[in-house]
């Protein structure tokens, strides 16, 4: 039996950052919430990366040289992106299986 309990795990969170501004034309549209759910917010995250990843699927299919080109260089940033986001969600989950 322990003597002294393990601290709480703290609850990560999301902070609020604004975005839609197209370019400074006007004031922020949109905003990430504060406080929402690491694990939600990851998930949202994935989900609009898959997207993005299967929209420049397409380009990369039916551009031609030289914009396939950036349409490919696009392809490998997205897939960057998906990998940390999968790293991420799976070190959140296995950081909460061990609490």
């Amino acid at each position: 039996m322990k003597i002294v309990p393990d601290p709480p795990v703290p609850r990560r969170t999301t902070a609020n950052v604004h975005f839609g501004t197209c370019a400074g034309a006007h004031p922020h549209m949109f905003a990430v919430c504060p406080d929402a759910d690491i694990e939600d917010a990851l998930a949202h995250l994935a989900a609009a990366l898959t997207s993005a990843f299967e929209t420049n699927a397409q380009l990369c299919d039916t551009l031609s040289r030289p914009l396939a080109d950036k349409a490919w260089a696009t392809w490998q940033s997205l897939e960057i992106c998906q990998a940390l986001t999968e790293a991420l969600r799976k070190g959140v989950a296995r950081q909460k299986g061990e609490s």
